[in-house]
């Protein structure tokens, strides 16, 4: 089924494979911020603009209000591969001699500048293609609603996910936790 707001578990965790097994440098940033995408669930505006000042608590990071949508900052809890991707993605960074003021961006291009919206779309569609993923039309936004459907298949009440969102409203979470064609499928097939 193509046009899938968010992954399966299955292309989320191939995705995270095949960056994982590049041992590039480029390759281990792709690598946080797909694994912040999906641990997350922060927008692709709040991704591209982390400072490194915004990751520096290592159980959890901050969304500064400039980056956010309606310009409300939120402190987001990190989980153990999350935590472990972004302590290892600053050592990095520290080994090749990159800014690690808390103003410097945590994600540069070669260039050297903060990576931009086009960047980070074009990087996740290179790792879908990689990935074996091609026949499939995700976007960098299918991450944060890959992160929402998986807690709510774990159980975990809509405004909890609310807040990890950002959401004023529980209407706006909504959006993410529509169910998919497989699911309704399955529903229907287990109706006795």
């Amino acid at each position: 089924m193509n046009n899938l707001k968010w992954l399966p578990e299955k292309d989320e965790k191939k995705i995270l494979a095949t960056v994982r097994k590049v041992s590039t440098f480029k390759a281990r940033r792709d690598f946080t911020i797909c694994i912040l995408g999906f641990m997350t669930g922060m927008r692709l505006s709040e991704i591209y603009g982390l400072n490194v000042g915004d990751v520096k608590e290592t159980d959890r990071l901050y969304v500064r209000p400039e980056t956010a949508k309606r310009k409300k900052g939120r402190l987001v809890p990190l989980n153990d591969k999350a935590r472990a991707a972004v302590t290892s993605w600053l050592k990095m960074k520290e080994e090749k001699g990159e800014r690690l003021e808390d103003s410097a961006p945590l994600f540069i291009s070669r260039k050297f500048k903060r990576l931009s919206r086009r960047s980070l779309q074009e990087m996740f569609e290179f790792w879908c293609k990689a990935s074996g993923l091609s026949n499939r039309r995700y976007t960098v936004h299918s991450m944060r609603h890959s992160f929402a459907k998986r807690l709510v298949q774990n159980g975990v009440h809509l405004s909890v996910i609310q807040k990890l969102l950002g959401h004023a409203s529980l209407a706006s979470t909504g959006v993410y936790i529509e169910p998919g064609y497989e699911e309704m499928e399955e529903a229907v097939k287990g109706r006795r």
